[in-house]
């Protein structure tokens, strides 16, 4: 690994770091609360507004392992800088498109922007792990859910005021800008290694973190887009209080993330992996098994605490493996576990129009066992 310039203190590149993933969280979620306004300005339906929405995955997967070779041969800094602006550009453009394929074309290259944003700040915080020398990754994570918060509560809060859509997006832009000045100088500049290859096929220990990367990103998707379905159907609970399970589940993952870091430190990342993927098991049984919605929702809670340090811990295992370099590794397993969520809700929606949707739940379940049973590839790391 090439040496930092000495005016790059650890300090000053934590803190970017932090700065970096509060970015990436804010700008995904300020996406969330346009897309209602964007179907009801094209008039689309709900099956045109799915294809319409899926070029955002598209834009966001094709990305992921290419940025991880930028990252490793022209280094983080410039890379996340140039995403950032490709996302900030775009926003604009997403809250004019009135036809289906000129929101798929914007969405696609700002899916591109997201992809990009989200394999640089791992492979950033892994680098800057590396070099603490203590564990800070679930902190960093923890960045990115509140990043999120903020980004969806301030554009809802600037559009309940009377604002247009794009001049809520233009103060976002102006103070996501603000922000980003302020942290792209402290951001580590040099690439990984000078005679980093183009590509490296996953392998080995690359793509066993990559399935298990899978299958916490498939729990966490499935969380997001079928808790509150579950939650009406099970109980009979009124439509507008269906995302409390959600909320819980949100909120559990960030206070997760944000103890996660001190929990390493004193009981190791295995054991953290261990309980934390067993405590996530344990969440779905309870939200799939339990007829009592009080349970359900504890089933909800506990799934968001067993979650919260999952991937955290893998991109800091794939960070350290020896099998390929890092910054490609972690583009590997960012691509393969985003899969998850892309994939996720089809298959749980094709799985519960054959059975049901707790049939699709308890499948969720099983392949969660995966974790625990796989967890000892983290103490080799």
């Amino acid at each position: 690994m090439m040496k930092e310039p000495i005016s790059h203190s650890l300090t000053q590149a934590i803190v970017a770091t932090r700065k970096a993933f509060f970015i990436a969280g804010l700008t995904l979620a300020a996406w969330a609360p346009l897309i209602p306004l964007a179907r009801d300005r094209m008039i689309a339906d709900n099956g045109t507004m799915g294809l319409v929405l899926l070029a955002f995955g598209l834009g966001s997967l094709l990305m992921m392992p290419l940025s991880g070779i930028l990252a490793a041969r022209f280094g983080c800094r410039l890379i996340f800088t140039v995403a950032t602006g490709l996302v900030l550009v775009t926003l604009p453009a997403l809250v004019l498109a009135d036809t289906p394929l000129s929101l798929a074309t914007f969405l696609f290259i700002f899916g591109a922007g997201i992809g990009a944003m989200d394999v640089v700040v791992n492979i950033h915080a892994v680098r800057v792990e590396k070099l603490a020398e203590r564990p800070i990754m679930s902190g960093f994570h923890a960045l990115f859910s509140i990043g999120g918060i903020a980004g969806s509560s301030i554009v809802s809060l600037l559009l309940s005021y009377g604002l247009t859509p794009l001049l809520t997006v233009i103060l976002l832009i102006a103070g996501v800008l603000l922000l980003l000045l302020r942290t792209a100088s402290s951001l580590l500049r040099e690439p990984e290694s000078a005679d980093t290859p183009l590509f490296v096929l996953p392998r080995g220990i690359v793509i066993l973190l990559g399935f298990l990367c899978f299958i916490a990103y498939l729990m966490e998707g499935a969380m997001l887009d079928w808790s509150g379905i579950l939650l009406t159907s099970a109980n009979h609970l009124a439509a507008q209080h269906a995302g409390i399970g959600y909320i819980l589940f949100a909120c559990a993952m960030t206070a997760g993330r944000l103890s996660g870091d001190r929990l390493i430190k004193v009981f190791g990342r295995f054991q953290v992996f261990l309980f934390s993927s067993l405590i996530a098991t344990l969440g779905y049984g309870c939200v799939i098994v339990a007829g009592h919605l009080m349970i359900m929702l504890a089933g909800f809670f506990m799934v968001g605490c067993g979650l919260s340090n999952l991937v955290p811990i893998l991109f800091t295992a794939a960070g350290r493996q020896q099998v390929m370099p890092g910054a490609l590794a972690v583009a590997a397993i960012s691509s393969i576990g985003y899969s998850g969520i892309l994939l996720g809700p089809a298959l749980i929606g094709a799985v519960a129009h054959l059975y049901s949707l707790a049939g699709a739940f308890t499948l969720v379940t099983i392949l969660s066992l995966f974790l625990p049973l796989y967890s000892n590839i983290i103490r080799q790391r």
